[in-house]
């Protein structure tokens, strides 16, 4: 199956065997029924016509794409796969890398063109990043095609990639205005992300402001979700940094006269579905996740039918490191790696439901045959 009628087709199937078709979504406005002409009485009984079917709404989609720093290539090659096949995105939420991701897509009309946008900008970022290719010769691969460090390696580059990522800030601002289109995203399809607000600085004693902020990030602290269409263009470009605005490597940004940082920062908000629960309502919401086990908030986006695509093997390195690593380490090899297996996960978690749906179709033409002949036994036996 390919190309937008068969996404649609798949999707529709899906919210059909779940109960939650909701077509037609918008049924049109109430009319009078005019008048029926008088019959004759000798001209026998009427014939009942069917009713002409309604049209079904266009199918809405939408899209979540998690956070987690350089693990995001991974949501490239998902990507990748969804563009190919001719998907239509509705709607779109991302925290931190995911923000970035989503709004670059969405400075594009099409999903095909906004892919080749993001991945020029992944590109251009991780090539300059001052990684040369000879680092990693030698080293032994994982089954994703990515260089297994060691702890020893992982704390010999630490410094050097996180001195990298501070020294680069004038970079990723360069790469953001290229990429992301401000005036494109005010008229375009909803785009959210989501940026942590920090404590007002008056609310709280200088020397006693970072204790304050720990003891509420650990009391559970959710990030504010941001709908990017209703900001200023400057602001667009500032909530974008905001949601990518690791703690200790880039600065907060203000918007609206409050500080934020990096969404991942909200307690479950690394992947923002309840987004879509509270502001737009899709038919099928499309989730991108960057770890194997990772879960969504229970009762987020109740009601929707949702795709969640996760990783098939693990996106962080072993060792203490390893989640500070796999957060930092933009290499063009491993970027080129995270986006194939990205790929390689959206193809095969599709076609796991599509074979789900064949298997759900086989056992209704079993059930509705078995029924049949029932009725045709009944309707057979003398009474």
């Amino acid at each position: 199956m390919t190309g937008q009628d068969d996404f649609n087709g798949l999707a529709r199937q899906a919210l059909e065997l779940s109960g939650r078709s909701g077509y037609p979504r918008r049924p049109a406005p109430r009319q009078d029924p005019p008048e029926a002409p008088r019959r004759d009485p000798r001209a026998g009984p009427a014939v009942r016509r069917p009713a002409p079917p309604v049209p079904f709404a266009p199918l809405r989609i939408g899209l979540v794409l998690a956070g987690g720093g350089a693990k995001g290539a991974y949501e490239l090659g998902v990507l990748d796969y969804l563009a190919e096949r001719g998907t239509r995105i509705s709607a779109i939420a991302g925290t931190s890398i995911g923000a970035l991701n989503g709004a670059v897509l969405a400075s594009e009309e099409s999903l095909f063109h906004g892919v080749e946008r993001l991945a020029s900008f992944w590109e251009r970022f991780s090539t300059r990043m001052g990684v040369a290719p000879s680092e990693y010769r030698g080293l032994p691969l994982d089954a994703a095609g990515v260089a297994v460090e060691g702890t020893a390696r992982q704390m010999k580059m630490f410094r050097r990639r996180l001195t990298a990522l501070k020294s680069r800030l004038a970079l990723l601002e360069e790469l953001v205005d290229q990429a992301v289109d401000a005036e494109r995203i005010t008229a375009g399809r909803p785009l959210w992300v989501t940026a942590y607000p920090l404590m007002d600085r008056q609310a709280v004693p200088e020397q006693l402001r970072y204790l304050a902020e720990f003891a509420r990030w650990m009391g559970g602290a959710r990030a504010g979700i941001i709908r990017l269409n209703d900001l200023a263009p400057p602001q667009i470009r500032e909530a974008v940094l905001a949601s990518a605005a690791l703690p200790f490597v880039f600065p907060t940004r203000v918007i609206d006269g409050c500080a934020y940082l990096d969404g991942g920062l909200g307690r479950g908000d690394r992947t923002p579905v309840r987004a879509f629960a509270e502001e737009e309502h899709c038919d099928v919401l499309v989730v991108v996740h960057l770890h194997p086990d990772a879960r969504v908030v229970p009762g987020a986006a109740t009601g929707l039918v949702r795709v969640d695509i996760r990783p098939s093997l693990p996106l962080t390195p072993p060792g203490p490191l390893g989640p500070l690593t796999a957060l930092m380490s933009f290499s063009p090899e491993r970027v080129d790696a995270l986006r194939a297996l990205g790929y390689r996960d959206a193809a095969a978690r599709f076609g796991e439901t599509e074979k789900l749906l064949e298997s759900r179709r086989f056992l209704d033409d079993a059930e509705s045959t078995m029924l049949s002949a029932l009725r045709r036994l009944r309707s057979a036996t003398p009474p």
